[in-house]
């Protein structure tokens, strides 16, 4: 359900065609455009809680290895570790839901543009047919910005599952690409582009600064086999 989110990108995307006179194709990126800067804030809310997880993964997996024949203490200490890093195991989920309605509406209304009175049957963006499928290059480009959008957000250690969900995720995506209409192609493209830029900005600009203000207590200390700080000998 689109929330009546893929009228009102429609008319927007519209607005740009007929009234600004942008092609098509770039009417797409745009509304792409657009539609990052509006959800910026969830974004930053989702890679912030990502970040948090990549960070005690190492942790964790210290408390697996100690724990491994102990499944309630494993519980018990990894709930203990998420509290003392204030890391919420499904705290990247909430934005994630707000983002669905502008998915599903951007995908409704390019995939059957005429039922939102959107005439694109001239519509072409560098050589493609914005209303057939097929295009391998387009496909290709939504697999490799997939991918790399993936390996900039998994954290270091990531199991086995993980490391097959990454090469399965943008092969999945390119096919579907090359499967559905070039103007829903375009926006997927389009759209995980900007997300790598979005996530170096967020990363650069705001993740590690507040990074930069947090530190290790001793017990992550100990776990990580970090020597601890000495405390200063009291005077006699």
């Amino acid at each position: 359900m689109d929330l009546g989110l893929g009228t009102v990108m429609a008319r927007i995307l519209q607005f740009f065609h007929e009234v600004l006179g942008v092609e098509w194709g770039w009417a797409i990126i745009l509304l792409t455009i657009l539609i990052k800067m509006i959800l910026f804030p969830t974004s930053i809310s989702q890679f912030r809680s990502m970040e948090k997880m990549k960070k005690v993964q190492p942790l964790y997996k210290k408390l697996q290895e100690k724990y491994k024949n102990d499944p309630q203490e494993l519980q018990k200490k990894t709930m203990e570790l998420y509290k003392a890093h204030n890391v919420n195991p499904l705290g990247g989920c909430l934005p994630m839901l707000i983002q669905l309605p502008f998915l599903v509406g951007l995908f409704r209304m390019l995939s059957t543009p005429e039922e939102y009175g959107i005439d694109m049957s001239n519509a072409f963006f560098l050589g493609m047919d914005l209303l057939r499928s097929g295009y391998i290059p387009l496909g290709i480009i939504s697999g490799v910005t997939t991918f790399f959008q993936q390996k900039m957000s998994s954290p270091a250690g990531a199991d086995s599952s993980q490391s097959t969900m990454m090469y399965i995720m943008p092969l999945l995506l390119g096919w579907l690409t090359i499967r559905l209409k070039a103007g829903v192609g375009l926006y997927w493209a389009s759209s995980m582009i900007l997300g790598i830029a979005q996530q170096w900005i967020i990363n650069r600009f705001i993740l590690a600064k507040e990074s930069s203000k947090e530190g290790l207590s001793e017990e992550d200390q100990d776990l990580k086999g970090k020597p601890k700080k000495a405390r200063p000998k009291e005077s006699t």
